[in-house]
């Protein structure tokens, strides 16, 4: 019977210590940012506007002219079927967010001890070791 209690206090700590892991950053899609930085959505619900929109290069951003104004379209085929159109001040909204998700996400990766990390800090990458007296070591001292 010890060996069950023992197996039972271990698989408890270790599921005690799982629930005290933090919860993994929440995702945040390409339309989620789109909508928060002032996109609106148009439905696609006339012949015209579903020729037009297959037309527009998929999920991607691209300039375009709408009743006369100069806005920002991003056809989402996959998602929600619709086209996002935003302005100048709604692109550079978004700019600002999509720029901090993925400095943010370059924050996160930076964060272990992994020397070997494609993305190690620049303090590490301009390690000057050729100059560094103590990087000879004995070889130095005559």
């Amino acid at each position: 019977m010890k060996p069950f209690g023992s197996t039972l206090a271990v698989l408890g700590t270790c599921f005690a210590v799982a629930a005290c892991m933090p919860a993994p950053p929440p995702t945040v899609s390409k339309e989620d940012l789109l909508s928060s930085s002032g996109f609106k959505t148009i439905s696609l619900n006339t012949p015209e506007k579903v020729a037009a929109f297959k037309r527009l290069p998929a999920h991607e951003l691209s300039r375009k002219t709408y009743k006369g104004k100069s806005v920002w379209v991003y056809p989402d085929q996959n998602i929600c079927a619709c086209l996002y159109i935003g302005s100048q001040t709604a692109y550079n909204a978004y700019i600002k967010k999509a720029s901090a998700k993925m400095i943010s996400a370059a924050v996160r990766a930076n964060d272990s001890d992994n020397p070997y990390s494609p993305t190690a800090s620049v303090e590490e990458m301009d390690y000057d070791w050729a100059n560094d007296p103590q990087a000879y070591g004995l070889y130095s001292d005559w």
